[in-house]
């Protein structure tokens, strides 16, 4: 029993079984994929995207064909469809064009998923968050999630079709404050909610965090290989001393779940972006979660924000996040300017973590992408002394 509680077994264990369990669905629905869909309405693939499953999902009549208008696979699969009926045209109240998301087509990627729970997570949060979130969203028509196993599907309007604009390279200042702006809005509207401790006790949090062990292993192990493709992008302190960061993961994870909390977008980067008109909204809710609301703010601006911009107007566009924040309602530390800008700083940290996982798995996201947040990530922890912030957290 001792051996099993050590320190350094333990963690081993929980990851092992976390794996084990996991592949096993992924060979059981490799197997029974058939039966499976027929059973629970969730295709198998892209093919299974007929004007049969289209009907019986939207329990509507008179649609003749589905075509597929583009899409690719990679953490999910994704494609555009376009429908029509008898005429030609789209049935009577819907539109001719949806965006579909499915389960992903490789097995290491399905593992991937089905491991931290993403195609589910983003079920629930359409299924039970979304009708309250109070920015734009694309509307949802089917959210499907297996009870085990990553299987899973939604049908979402297609922002193209509504007119949406998606952020192609440099963001300017009047977007970013669109953008802190949507953001205090989504917190204030879930701002220390005892939704938390009641239908919405399910959404990650420091206290429930079931893949902790897998996720605090691929992050340490993915250091090192980042810092080996980008060393050019990354400052001397940072190839240092970033090691660190996953030496103290759970005192710094304790730290950023002290105080009030919220409801998190998780993966706010640009790549996540619209904007409906002037208002910016988000889309790939997989990872949404409960905690301190700057997280999404710093994510953003240091994964997303072009440094010589973030460092011209960093505090501005905090400052008009908490502005946004106590215009809705929200007020105590949350909103206290020197308590949330060490936040802001300490959050610095977390955004190499989730920077360098992407920059060590080439495929995840194109090069440039991955190189330009290693540059501004090191760049933002170097401006904000976060190491020497990391020494003060630790010593407390």
């Amino acid at each position: 029993a001792r051996v099993l509680q050590h320190s350094r077994v333990r963690p081993w264990l929980e990851r092992t079984s976390r794996v084990f369990e996991q592949f096993f669905w992924l060979c059981r629905d490799a197997v029974f994929a058939g039966a499976l869909s027929r059973r629970d309405g969730i295709p198998q693939g892209v093919a299974g995207i007929d004007a049969r499953w289209l009907g019986e999902a939207l329990s509507a009549g008179g649609i003749a064909k589905v075509g597929l208008a583009g899409g690719h696979s990679g953490t999910t699969t994704r494609e555009r469809i376009t429908i029509e009926g008898v005429d030609g045209a789209a049935p009577p109240g819907l539109p001719d064009r949806f965006f579909v998301k499915l389960t992903p087509v490789s097995a290491a990627t399905q593992l991937f998923g089905a491991l931290f729970g993403l195609g589910r997570t983003e079920v629930r949060f359409y299924d039970e968050i979304a009708a309250d979130v109070p920015i734009p969203l694309p509307r949802h028509f089917v959210a499907r999630a297996a009870e085990r196993g990553g299987r899973f599907v939604l049908l979402l309007e297609d922002l193209e079709a509504r007119g949406c604009r998606f952020p192609a390279g440099q963001l300017d200042l009047a977007d970013a404050r669109a953008i802190v702006q949507a953001l205090g809005r989504l917190h204030a509207a879930f701002w220390e909610s005892p939704r938390f401790h009641g239908d919405l006790s399910w959404v990650r949090r420091f206290e429930n965090r079931d893949n902790i062990a897998i996720e605090n292993w691929m992050s340490a192990r993915a250091n090192l290989p980042s810092i080996e493709r980008f060393t050019a992008e990354v400052s001397a302190d940072v190839r240092t001393r970033s090691h660190e960061i996953h030496l103290h993961r759970e005192r710094l994870e304790a730290y950023w779940s002290e105080g009030p909390r919220t409801l998190l977008h998780g993966d706010a980067h640009m790549g996540n972006l619209f904007f409906d008109g002037e208002r910016a909204g988000y889309f790939d809710w997989q990872v949404v979660q409960c905690g301190q609301g700057i997280r999404d703010v710093c994510y953003w601006m240091t994964n997303s924000l072009e440094t010589g911009l973030r460092r011209a107007h960093e505090e501005e566009l905090v400052a008009l996040y908490l502005e946004t924040l106590r215009r809705g309602g929200v007020c105590g530390p949350g909103v206290d300017p020197d308590w949330v800008w060490e936040r802001y700083r300490a959050h610095t940290l977390y955004v190499w973590i989730a920077s360098s996982v992407t920059a060590a798995t080439p495929g995840l996201q194109p090069e440039e992408v991955a190189r330009a947040a290693m540059q501004r990530t090191s760049a933002a922890i170097d401006d904000h002394g976060a190491f020497e912030l990391l020494d003060e957290i630790v010593s407390r």
